[in-house]
């Protein structure tokens, strides 16, 4: 019986009886975003608020009095409440609407400085003319009023010195919120509003023969109406405080932590080939991780808003910020052990390495290759199979035992899990209570489950672990007798790597439960917390990620951000010395500018201004001023705006959103309209009911649906209040110069503005175009320019003589939350930039096929695999890090002569192929034929070479690996050097990959030669 039929026999034999499949509920059949939601109460909570704010701002319209307070942009109220809905907690709603609020003043400012230079720019002469002959045609008129303005509105006063003025203060505006836009991506809300200001302001003030700064009193009005109606509502309707909110996120947090823990049973329950990409438990656990660490970005994007609010409860802001950092670490080493899903299904990820430490080979068949395998590497593989197989240690044979050495372990951990949860639920829902009982009892069962785990911990280090090493009791025996020459140790490897990261994580989880436990002991009763201060907020302003600015197409890193660190600390200008003097300072600097405006986001600037002036000419020429005021052209301009990006991807992804969403809103205003004022100019009562059903959906849509809808939902719903809303004011608000129409008017003038200003800024775009799939190919080769630096960084710290971890500070009584080592400061930041920058590379390779196969298919296939590959060298140099982190310096440096992923040729192959990789895609060369090397190869190459050399001492060799490979760091050791492989063997595929994009030159006969090559010296 072959392998393979043993595998399928012994799981035939152990798998459970399928279930019969549930019955399909009408929650199955909706997306789980919503299914979730409608099912939450806490969601709900949030949704009647936001639904009855949007609705009041709706109903502030209606009476005639407050409607002629609010003026001819009452909507305006409305389509805030849309667009930044009160789902915010008190403190993170200020902060929003506060960057709202200056954009606009920074607007306005600008505008009325403009106005204010444009009037002292005036052509007074011809201004005298012009009164002279309006004042002789309303000689004799019953309302001589009425034809000053038509006279304002036809353009009878405009003036072109004036008007070029306001144009410049607009096209300094515009670049002034395009550049913010481009560089503060988180401020893009802010920008908008600015935008909006200064359109509005420079569209009509030239119109105007004297000072009118308050052109946008009604817009401001509205503005503080609704700031006014979402502060009543976030305070007195299900009020929660951001401290409160926080918690609740935590125990969330911790709760996916719990099941990525529990998920592990099912991962070592399973066969080998039941976690390859794309089947259910791969797909189960990746989707874990993802869930994990969106929750613990949400964290981190919350905390520097802990201490700016008042809030009552037992803890603090900087008590539950202080969770933050262990939640990091776990979250870091749950990522690492939920990973290992991934390893185990990938045999070939560790299986070309063959020596006396790391013995290996796949359990797949002798015919199955990695990439650009040799014919030795085959041949130890195929032995080493049979060796597996002859002695009963492949990997399915040895996962039991892991199971069944780690599942007190595990349990242990899962215990202080949900203990840690139910103990902040308790501080997180008794704020009000008096007492603290509940809360002392379930700090009791967090400290005992703590101490269950600290046993746990101490029994697997001392009898446990070797359950792991059971099955290779008789083949270890054989070969200190001489009887077996190669012990096959990849199963083993495999086992020690699952083993090192749960002892991680218990460890990480043992410091959180430390901090909670010691907390909660210390905060026993309630009190009113008072907000400290407004730290950190700029960094908040100032760093690019962020899930707003990729829902809505922004990028979240300029082009020269992507640069690594190290990259830009070491590179040189080969064509010139740095700047010694005053003068060469200068030009080097004018040198940086010109540099500057070749960039993608200057690019885009340049653009914003040109489409803004090019669509804000209609408005302040004579023949076309009337017909731009009369059908609102400003809404053309800003439409142009808010369409313009980067690059062309995301603005075509921007187009169909927007002309999508726009399309929805437009039937569905038209239809609230028609059913709520009929053929009429509006019932009062029967729209606010109608608009009070209609609201309902898209407030629901903008609060929870995934943020790759959100332009469509924004765009919908300000199309919704802007048919509804100018339909209300133009029937209903007396004294209109030049109304829009209602109903149907209002919805073909909108669609065609729409039309008008997605065309400008298309034709803007074309010339040039900025491509966002040079930018994905340029960004991969920046990220693994950042993993190469990672690689030599961990390897340096591997080499290191000195301990280059930092042993973290011990406790008032002598014991240390984590007895081993802690990563430096720097190596986190590097990991978590790496890891940021993949993640936006995800986002940013969806949206670059939205422009299309003009010159042929873009294969994004390629480039998806790419980000997979990268993300799982990412994950090995996290495995490397965090074994480097737990090794004993004295094993580390007793061990470096025997590793032979540390030979210092292999390193220099690992580098090289590196700068190959990264360069090739940063040009766009190819690459050669005779370049490529499959690592395991060199690695075996320059391993033989030491092994054989002269001094070397085989025997010493062996004496060590027997000796150590029963002891506890050897499981952190083993681990390292299986992160290595797993690296090199991803590397290998990135460059095939690379290879495919770039192009290959070949080298004739080098193949032919290589497999003789190869014959000839193979194995006997």
């Amino acid at each position: 019986m072959s392998v393979t039929e043993k595998r399928d026999a012994s799981t035939s034999e152990t798998a459970p009886p399928k279930a019969l499949p549930s019955r399909i509920t009408l929650w199955d059949k909706l997306p789980p975003w919503a299914s979730k939601n409608l099912r939450s109460w806490k969601s709900w909570k949030l949704l009647l608020r936001c639904w009855i704010a949007s609705w009041v701002c709706f109903v502030i319209m209606l009476p005639n009095k407050s409607l002629a307070t609010l003026g001819n942009t009452a909507f305006f109220a409305l389509l805030l409440s849309v667009m930044v809905p009160p789902n915010m907690p008190f403190q993170v709603f200020i902060f929003a609407i506060t960057t709202i609020v200056l954009g606009l003043l920074l607007g306005w400012a600008i505008a009325c400085a403009g106005m204010a230079a444009a009037l002292a720019a005036r052509d007074q002469t011809l201004l005298k003319e012009t009164y002279q002959k309006e004042a002789q045609s309303a000689a004799g008129l019953a309302n001589p009023d009425a034809l000053f303005r038509n006279a304002i509105f036809n353009g009878d006063f405009l003036d072109t010195r004036s008007t070029v003025v306001f144009g410049v203060f607009l096209g300094f505006g515009c670049f002034l919120f395009a550049l913010i836009r481009a560089y503060a991506p988180k401020l893009i809300i802010m920008s908008v509003f600015g935008t909006i200001a200064i359109d509005i302001f420079c569209s009509f003030g030239p119109l105007f023969p004297f000072t009118q700064y308050t052109l946008l009193n009604s817009l401001l009005t509205s503005v503080a109406c609704y700031i006014g109606i979402a502060l009543i509502f976030i305070a007195i309707l299900f009020p929660e405080s951001l401290n409160h909110s926080y918690l609740y996120t935590s125990a969330e947090l911790i709760d996916k932590f719990k099941g990525i823990l529990e998920m592990q049973d099912e991962v070592l329950q399973s066969d080998p080939h039941d976690v390859l990409p794309g089947t259910p438990l791969a797909t189960k656990t990746t989707m874990a991780h993802v869930g994990m660490f969106q929750q613990l970005q949400q964290l981190m994007s919350q905390k520097q808003f802990l201490n700016l609010e008042f809030s009552w409860g037992r803890w603090n802001g900087d008590d539950i910020k202080d969770m933050l950092e262990p939640m990091q670490i776990v979250a870091t080493r749950l990522g690492a052990l939920n990973g290992y899903a991934k390893v185990i299904g990938n045999p070939l990820s560790v299986a070309d390495h063959q020596h006396e430490d790391t013995d290996t080979v796949s359990d797949a068949p002798s015919s199955s290759t990695a990439v650009d395998d040799t014919l030795l590497l085959r041949q130890f593989r195929e032995r080493n199979m049979a060796a597996e197989t002859e002695h009963r240690v492949r990997l399915i044979d040895v996962l039991p035992n892991v199971r069944e050495a780690t599942a007190e372990l595990r349990v242990a951990a899962v215990a202080v899990l949900a203990s840690l949860k139910e103990l902040i639920v308790a501080v997180n829902t008794n704020r009000y209570k008096r007492g603290h009982v509940l809360q002392d009892a379930r700090l009791a069962e967090l400290d005992t489950a703590l101490a269950n785990l600290r046993g746990a911990v101490e029994d697997f280090k001392v009898h446990r672990r070797l359950l792991i090493l059971e099955p290779y009791r008789d083949v270890l025996d054989k070969a200190d007798a001489g009887a077996v020459n190669k012990v096959p140790l990849r199963s083993l490897y495999l086992s020690y790597v699952f083993a090192a990261n749960l002892s991680a994580v218990c460890n990480g989880v043992t410091a959180l439960a430390e901090l909670v436990s010691e907390t909660a002991a210390k905060r026993t009763h309630a009190r009113l917390w008072a907000p400290k201060g407004l730290r950190a907020i700029g960094k908040l302003l100032r760093s690019g990620r962020g899930a707003g600015e990729n829902a809505v197409g922004e990028d979240a890193q300029p082009e020269d951000a992507v640069e690594t660190e190290e990259r830009r600390e070491y590179k040189r200008d080969p064509d010139s010395s740095p700047p010694t003097n005053a003068l060469q300072k200068v030009a080097n600097t004018f040198h940086g500018l010109y540099k500057w405006t070749k960039t993608a986001e200057a690019l885009f600037a340049f653009r914003y201004v040109f489409v803004t002036i090019a669509l804000w000419i209609p408005s302040v020429v004579k023949t076309s001023a009337h017909l731009a005021y009369s059908e609102r052209a400003v809404w053309a301009l800003i439409m142009a705006q808010t369409t313009m990006n980067i690059y062309a991807a995301d603005q075509v992804f921007n187009y169909a959103m927007r002309l999508g969403g726009t399309f929805i809103g437009a039937v569905l205003g038209m239809a609230c309209w028609y059913i709520g004022a009929g053929h009429g100019t509006g019932n009062p009562y029967g729209l606010a009911a109608i608009v009070a059903v209609f609201l309902f959906p898209h407030v629901f849509l903008r609060i929870f649906a995934p943020p790759q809808y959100l332009v469509g939902v924004l765009m919908s719903g300000a199309t919704f209040v802007l048919v509804v809303g100018y339909s209300w004011i133009d029937g209903n608000l007396p004294g209109i110069f030049q109304n829009v129409g209602i109903g149907w008017e209002v919805t073909w003038r909108r669609w065609l503005l729409v039309m008008i200003g997605c065309a400008a800024s298309f034709i803007v775009m074309l010339f040039p175009p900025k491509s966002g799939r040079k930018a994905v190919r340029l960004r991969n080769a920046s990220v693994i320019s950042g993993l190469s630096y990672l690689y030599s960084h961990l390897t340096s710290l591997w080499l290191s003589p000195e301990g280059p971890f930092v042993r973290p500070t011990e406790t008032k009584d002598g014991i240390t939350s984590d007895p081993r080592y802690r990563w430096p400061a720097e190596l986190r930041a590097k990991f978590i930039g790496l890891s940021e920058q993949i993640q936006d590379l995800r986002v940013r390779t969806a949206m670059s096929k939205w422009e299309g196969n003009i010159r042929g298919s873009w294969p994004i296939e390629d480039y998806s695999r790419l980000l997979e590959v990268e993300s799982d060298m990412l994950h090995s140099l996290v495995l490397l890090g965090g074994a480097l982190a737990n090794l004993d310096p004295d094993f580390r440096k007793a061990s470096l002569p025997y590793t032979h992923v540390l030979n210092p040729h292999f390193i220099s192959d690992v580098m090289s192929m590196f700068l190959l990789i990264s360069q090739s895609l940063r040009t766009g060369e190819p690459l050669h034929q005779a370049q490529y090397r499959n690592l395991a190869d060199r690695l075996h190459y320059h391993g033989g070479l030491a092994a054989g050399g002269p001094g070397a001492d085989n025997n010493a060799r062996k004496a060590h690996s027997r000796q150590s490979l029963t002891s506890y760091d050897y499981m952190f050791y083993a681990t390292a050097v299986v992160a290595v492989l797993q690296m090199a063997s991803s590397l290998n595929e990135l460059r095939t990959i690379v290879a495919d994009l770039c192009g290959e030159v070949p080298l004739e006969g080098f193949e032919r030669w290589r497999e003789e090559h190869d014959r000839a010296h193979a194995l006997v």
